[in-house]
């Protein structure tokens, strides 16, 4: 693997031992759209095998590969914006390529309203996906969060809120985290009695397309530190925005905030929301000192081709090229993904701080 890093982060990582490190990959916003579901219906199933090929390996290289699975298991009739309810080879095509944990917390999640929100949750459950941010009772939500993963002797807590769920109210006992300080400032001081190495707060958040963080993110998110979280994912605006990786001073926490992450897959064709970032975080042990080794992002964009039927298919690929073709793919590079590359990675740089580029 081809690593653009500073001489720090690369002494970081090469310093760790497999046993005192552990790698989290974060993706963005997932959905399908009805032209994903059209083109890609095989009878009463649905041929996503080339939607993740390009990326699995690099997904499955994470110790924890996270994913905003941000649409509904609603069952049939199938549909794609405003109200999705994707098919189960949806969540099977992102578990084969790597993903091991959805989130749930989205504006999406309640488009087939509470019945879509309940099977959901059973679906991934009988699927074996691990997730979190919706509930099906309070006994339910009692029982699984703050949610604790515990991975190569590291015990990290995984946190997801939504801002909203377009106007619809889930039903009780179901349960959707909403941000909300109070319920956050609690779930923050249980999770700190779970001893976790790091506290991550997964936050779907900010203003759609709009490619720079509003004043309610920033504050949110230094509150959320100044709370004890450690690192903050943000999803939700389709657009990648900036990255800062902030370096603990006299003793206090390192601390990274990915204002958001953009999309992963989807069929949009707006200006900056046909790509998206995966970020890598490289988590560090040392006897009692836990830090972020380093932190990279890697650009992936929606590729449009034509598949066996002729029809417009999509798959994810790194938004990396060479003159010709993609050095990793079969796939020719098109202008619209150089196009898109291009400018992405120019706003990163400018914007970014201490966040950089690696290559797969």
């Amino acid at each position: 693997m081809k690593i653009l890093l500073s001489g720090f982060c690369l002494l970081s990582i090469l310093s760790l031992s497999a046993q005192d490190s552990l790698t989290i990959l974060f993706a963005g916003d997932a959905m399908m759209h009805q032209r994903q579901l059209d083109n890609t219906r095989r009878g009463d199933s649905f041929d996503l095998s080339g939607y993740f090929a390009d990326i699995e390996k690099e997904v499955n290289a994470a110790d924890i590969a996270v994913v905003n699975f941000e649409v509904p298991l609603g069952g049939k009739p199938y549909s794609g914006y405003p109200a999705f309810s994707a098919p189960e080879d949806f969540a099977l095509a992102l578990q084969k390529a790597g993903f091991d944990f959805f989130l749930l917390a989205n504006n999406h999640c309640l488009d087939r309203r509470t019945r879509g929100l309940v099977r959901t949750i059973q679906t991934l459950d009988s699927l074996e996906i691990r997730h979190t941010g919706t509930f099906l009772d309070r006994d339910h939500r009692c029982r699984t969060y703050p949610m604790l993963l515990r991975k190569k002797d590291f015990r990290i807590i995984m946190l997801n809120y939504t801002y909203d769920t377009n106007g619809l109210k889930v039903d009780t006992p179901r349960i959707v985290n909403y941000i909300d300080k109070e319920i956050m400032k609690a779930d923050i001081a249980e999770a700190k009695l779970f001893n976790p190495d790091f506290i991550i707060a997964n936050m779907h958040w900010g203003v759609e397309y709009e490619q720079m963080p509003s004043r309610r993110q920033r504050e949110l998110a230094a509150w959320l530190m100044q709370q004890g979280v450690d690192l903050i994912i943000g999803c939700h605006p389709h657009v990648v925005q900036p990255m800062e990786l902030r370096r603990g001073k006299d003793g206090t926490s390192d601390h990274l905030v990915v204002y958001s992450l953009g999309n992963f897959i989807s069929n949009m064709s707006r200006e900056h929301t046909d790509g998206g970032a995966m970020v890598k975080v490289v988590l560090g042990r040392k006897g009692l000192h836990r830090y972020i080794a380093s932190a990279q992002y890697s650009l992936i964009y929606s590729s449009r081709y034509k598949n066996k039927q002729g029809k417009e298919d999509i798959r994810v690929v790194p938004a990396t090229f060479g003159p010709e073709k993609n050095q990793n793919s079969s796939f020719s590079v098109d202008s619209v993904l150089i196009k898109y590359a291009n400018k992405t990675r120019l706003f990163l740089k400018d914007n970014n701080k201490g966040v950089e580029e690696y290559i797969f």
